[in-house]
């Protein structure tokens, strides 16, 4: 049984997962991220990036480069009733470079944070590894047992 020694253990490669596991190893802390899946593509998973991660993704300096994976500006939301289409929501007044959702497949989203994870020392991403069970000592949880593709 193969066994491996970080500081921090996050289970599950979603979007909060794969951004705390890149902001912990962008800081320089010792993570590991794992994922039960083969990859991130599956049909369930959200395709909207909020103005709110936009701009994170600015604070970090990685705006410019996320922009040019394939994405659409959605710029207001509106309602169509009847002959009429009423805007009900824009984000123009939003504090933020980017005044807009950008719509995007999350997997798109995962796999740039995992390949921006990997330039740190500090990252190491898991797939098809499972968490089975947590383990205890002394009153406190100590760690994660996982299962992966070899068992």
């Amino acid at each position: 049984m193969a066994s491996i020694k970080t500081t921090c253990c996050i289970v599950g490669g979603g979007p909060a997962g794969m951004m705390l596991g890149f902001l912990l190893a962008r800081a320089g802390v010792p993570v590991t991220v794992l994922e039960k899946h083969p990859d991130f593509l599956r049909d369930f998973r959200g395709d909207t990036v909020h103005p709110s991660t936009l701009e994170m993704m600015y604070e970090l300096g990685l705006l410019e480069e996320f922009l040019k994976l394939p994405h659409t500006v959605v710029r207001q939301i509106s309602l169509q009733i009847g002959d009429d289409r009423v805007v009900v929501g824009h984000f123009d007044h939003l504090p933020v470079h980017c005044k807009y959702i950008a719509l995007m497949p999350q997997w798109d989203f995962l796999n740039f944070l995992a390949e921006h994870g990997k330039r740190y020392q500090t990252f190491d991403l898991h797939m098809r590894a499972e968490a089975t069970d947590l383990i205890e000592e002394n009153g406190r949880i100590a760690g994660v047992r996982a299962q992966t593709l070899d068992g």
